[in-house]
């Protein structure tokens, strides 16, 4: 009985990571990423004169 209940918990998750791969496509996805503020310093020339008027 508890072999039958492991073996279908095994078989809901194997079939969530297949759908969830079918819909989002191959590689890795984030879900929660840190919010980044607008006074966050850089580098990168396409933020050089951003903000300026």
């Amino acid at each position: 009985m508890k072999r039958l209940n492991l073996d279908a918990i095994k078989a809901m998750k194997r079939g969530g990571r297949e759908a969830e791969r079918e819909l989002l496509g191959p590689g890795f996805h984030s879900f929660n990423r840190t919010h980044r503020s607008k006074k966050s310093y850089t580098r990168k020339v396409k933020h050089k004169n951003s903000g300026q008027p």
